[in-house]
């Protein structure tokens, strides 16, 4: 089944058979559910004008007594063509007097505490249940409130009104099924050759643009969803070869646009520093490379002391300034081969490759000593800067993030024992 047009025939026959038999399918279901919903109403109101009468005359419910009496009463009244059917229709499957009672079908009635009344297929009256069955059973409720239970066996049996009812609605959908094929066929084959040909005149436009004939024009004059489809199409070639015709003239343009971005989304805009993004993906592979070939490797993290101060005091762009600043020392004190970045906020992140911890320590130190005396009053009188730093080397972890965390403890210690200064997991010493 190749042919695009044998294809939609067939999918859309199929889909409005399917459509159609599901209806023809569910309708009649739903009206048969509909009708034993309203046979199972019919007799729950009947057994709650049952109990509500014996209520009335005897001002009680609710205990042994009561379950006994109102079954014998039941039993007593039940006509002697019935004999295994208690209480006169009521308890049966029977809907009127339109057919006779199905013995295949009987409710179980029971009182608000389990005590069988009547005993249908399964019970027996006087019967306890467990609280179980009163909760698979359905309630019969007399003013707001549950007055007894009733537990239905087996598939109530419909009239002769509402099967004759049901035959007559499966006839008349089994009729719309088959009117409904004699109009879609015909229907199908004179709009599916219609669409055929349209599709086949942009197929034919697609491939020659595949081989790399990029003008082509389709004459589809048709009003409907192929004839815009056509138009869109010659518009989308029309805009696609010109601009096909300035990419060749801009490549070189482009290239180098893309190169810059891909710079600027591994930058700061602040600081010029790369982000956080960028560290991340280098120090994996420097680190990858500390533990396959046994080589020191370093990790610092560096915080500006009292940050939020300078920029309440200052101001934020006075901060900016202090931000941009420090980068340009520490990235004037790196070499090459060390991966400096923004790490968030006030907070610098250092890779040192090929760098013990005391060859670290010294470097940070100097590092620190140029923060601290720098002539900060050239941005702002009063003025002072400090930063304190957390070095880490331990290699013993897949993973770099371990030597953040380590790291950043060393700065957290730096921190609380009085700020600008230094501090190394393996060199506790304190320097200034």
């Amino acid at each position: 089944m190749r042919s695009l047009k044998t294809k939609l025939i067939v999918a859309l026959i199929g889909s409005n058979l399917l459509v159609i038999t599901l209806f023809a399918l569910i309708t009649p279901w739903k009206v048969q559910q509909h009708f034993i919903e309203s046979a199972k109403q019919l007799h729950y109101q009947n057994f709650a004008r049952m109990i509500e009468r014996y209520i009335d005359h005897e001002h009680s419910w609710n205990t042994e007594t009561d379950a006994t009496r109102l079954a014998r009463i039941a039993l007593d009244n039940r006509p002697p063509n019935h004999a295994d059917r208690p209480f006169n229709n009521l308890a049966s499957g029977q809907r009127g007097s339109e057919q006779p009672a199905d013995p295949s079908f009987q409710f179980a009635l029971f009182d608000p505490s389990g005590r069988n009344i009547i005993g249908g297929k399964t019970y027996q009256p006087g019967e306890q249940v467990d609280q179980q069955t009163l909760t698979d059973a359905d309630p019969i409720m007399i003013n707001q409130k549950v007055v007894a239970y009733v537990l239905p066996s087996g598939t109530i049996p419909l009239t002769r009104s509402d099967t004759t009812y049901l035959n007559t609605l499966k006839e008349s959908l089994l009729y719309a099924t088959g009117l409904s094929l004699l109009i879609l066929i015909p229907f199908g084959f004179w709009e599916g050759s219609k669409l055929v040909r349209s599709l086949k005149q942009l197929t034919t436009a697609v491939e020659k643009m595949s081989a790399s004939h990029l003008e082509q024009q389709v004459d589809i004059s048709t009003n409907d969803e192929t004839g815009r489809l056509g138009q869109a199409f010659n518009a989308m070639n029309a805009r696609l070869v010109e601009a096909y015709n300035r990419l060749e003239d801009s490549h070189a343009t482009i290239a180098k646009q893309a190169e810059e971005l891909k710079e600027l989304s591994i930058r700061d805009s602040l600081t010029g520093l790369h982000n956080r993004r960028f560290f991340n993906e280098e120090v994996d592979r420097l680190h990858q490379e500390a533990l396959r070939y046994h080589r020191p490797f370093c990790i610092v993290l560096g915080d500006v002391d009292h940050f939020k101060k300078i920029n309440d005091r200052f101001s934020h762009a006075t901060g900016d300034r202090v931000l941009q600043q420090v980068a340009d020392i520490l990235n004037n004190s790196l070499r090459d081969t060390d991966v400096l970045a923004r790490y968030g906020g006030e907070e610098m992140v250092i890779a040192l490759p090929g760098t013990t911890p005391l060859e670290a320590q010294e470097l940070i130190e100097r590092i620190r000593n140029r923060i601290e005396n720098h002539p900060w009053h050239k941005i702002s009188e009063q003025l002072a800067v400090t930063m304190s730093f957390g070095i880490c080397d331990e290699l013993d972890q897949q993973h770099f993030e371990h030597m953040l965390v380590l790291a950043d403890e060393q700065l957290y210690l730096a921190k609380n024992e009085g700020r600008n200064q230094v501090r190394c997991l393996k060199q506790p010493s304190q320097t200034h």
